[in-house]
């Protein structure tokens, strides 16, 4: 290479390594100058992705104007709001945004990453300095450089993204299955907050019975001028509903205080909850018309363990794929044997192709491959151990719904039976033959039985809601059911 040729050369290099050092610059200033993103894009919505339901759709789009203070909440609007920024779905949504992009590296893996490598070199030693056929670059710096790139394994490459779409898949799945969830503990929190209010109802209406109680002890004992313990008892009965009431709203606003949490709405923030129509979330549900093998494979667990069986067999592929060479391509100055160049002439370029074949590896992938049949009978093995689960899990549910029920009927006739009590206690006390205290205890009694009859219809409700949320019955109301043909 002549002198002239080489100071073009070198001049052209540096002009590049300086191009690529302002680019990084640049990248590095305008990262740290963007605003990290607070949430991943919701493709979960999409058309093309099992999300909600067309006819909730519009809802859900709604949902950023809930911030209403004035805004009375129904369930719809509660389960719309969780799904739009519950801080409950941001895993499973970061999670599904991975996996995507993990898909898109695995796509430009089939493309090689051409490099550029420099090489600058110089004589430590000269003692060449006076033979006759010395190049004219002798004793000078030189800066040659050299181009390569590697080949990724296109069978590796082929497996490995088929393996990611089933994982975006598989995600996409985790992620409904979240917002199941979510939407169950918005039912269950509704079902209690109803609950609570009716039975500070009840509450509220104990209080007149035992401050009459205590007002038929106080004449008592200023007529009869002696202190008695039964105004003590009265006046204790009285202090007890009064704090079972400072209870029951601590209660109720714990309670809206974790569906501010749910819904991803500031503790401190407005959130007016409607639960007058909470009974419309069971309606229609009956357990007993359903049969577990019908609807363990409608279910995203199902469709989990389907995928990570179907996942296991690509990562046998890719397993199996590790005994492919590896090819990888130089671009230099360095002659092959029997193509060296005179001393006085410009240095050619040789592209060359290597082939990195694999002789003996020790058994390594092999045993590489073995693991991933291993995890394929794992997979399996999940399928058989999760589908017994959940015949026991339903039954189990179904045996809770029942006890329930029929504490719900227990619940029932004692309260009529307290009613029926009070009426007779009304009655006498009317007729002269039944004294004031025993119609404040039955009034007391009975109000306390509508108290236990509120408990057990909530225990029942809770029991139904399980059962319904087990079968994904509950989920199918917003979501779509998983779609089997995307593996």
């Amino acid at each position: 290479m002549s002198k002239s040729e080489s100071g073009v050369l070198m001049n052209a290099t540096r002009a590049v390594v300086l191009c690529v050092i302002a680019c990084l610059v640049a990248c590095a200033s305008n990262k740290a100058g963007m605003k990290s993103p607070e949430l991943p894009a919701k493709y979960w919505l999409e058309e093309e992705v099992p999300g909600i339901r067309d006819e909730h759709r519009d809802g859900l789009q709604a949902a950023a104007a809930f911030h209403d203070p004035d805004k009375v909440f129904s369930f719809d609007d509660c389960v719309y709001l969780t799904m739009q920024q519950s801080p409950a779905l941001v895993a499973s949504a970061v999670s599904l945004e991975i996996q995507r992009l993990a898909l898109i590296n695995t796509v430009w893996q089939y493309f090689p990453e051409p490099r550029m490598n420099i090489r600058v070199t110089n004589n430590v030693t000269r003692y060449n300095e006076n033979t006759k056929d010395t190049p004219g670059d002798y004793g000078r710096p030189v800066m040659r450089p050299q181009y390569y790139g590697y080949l990724m394994n296109p069978v590796v490459t082929y497996f490995e993204q088929q393996a990611k779409r089933i994982m975006i898949n598989l995600a996409i799945s985790l992620h409904r299955k979240a917002v199941g969830e979510a939407i169950y503990k918005i039912a269950r929190a509704y079902l209690d907050l109803q609950a609570k209010r009716k039975i500070a109802a009840l509450q509220k209406e104990l209080l007149p019975v035992v401050k009459e109680g205590a007002a038929y002890w106080q004449r008592v004992e200023e007529v009869e001028g002696a202190q008695g313990t039964q105004l003590y008892l009265a006046r204790q009965r009285e202090r007890d509903v009064e704090l079972l009431l400072e209870e029951t709203a601590i209660e109720e606003s714990m309670q809206l205080s974790d569906l501010k949490v749910l819904a991803g709405v500031g503790r401190d923030a407005p959130l007016n909850v409607n639960t007058d129509k909470a009974d419309a979330i069971l309606a229609g549900f009956d357990g007993t018309r359903l049969k577990w093998e019908e609807r363990w494979p409608v279910l995203e667990d199902e469709y989990l363990l389907r995928g990570q069986v179907e996942l296991a067999d690509y990562n046998i592929m890719v397993a199996w794929a590790q005994y492919m060479p590896l090819i990888n391509v130089d671009i230099d100055t360095n002659p092959p044997s029997g193509q060296y160049q005179p001393s006085g002439g410009t240095s050619d370029y040789f592209l060359h192709f290597n082939f990195d074949i694999p002789l003996i590896d020790w058994g390594v992938r092999y045993r590489g491959v073995q693991v991933a049949r291993m995890k394929k009978a794992e997979a399996f093995h999940d399928v058989d151990q999760k589908r017994a689960a959940y015949s026991g899990k339903w039954l189990q549910a179904k045996q809770k719904a029942e006890l329930a029920n029929t504490e719900l009927k227990l619940a029932k006739t004692r309260f009529e039976t307290a009613e029926m009590q009070n009426r007779e206690a009304e009655i006498g006390y009317k007729a002269g033959t039944v004294e004031f205290p025993e119609v404040l205890g039955s009034r007391e009694a009975g109000v306390k039985a509508a108290i236990r009859l509120a408990e057990a219809d909530l225990a029942w409700r809770r029991a139904r809601l399980d059962w319904m949320y087990l079968a994904g019955v509950l989920q199918e109301r917003y979501l779509r059911p998983p779609a089997g043909d995307f593996l």
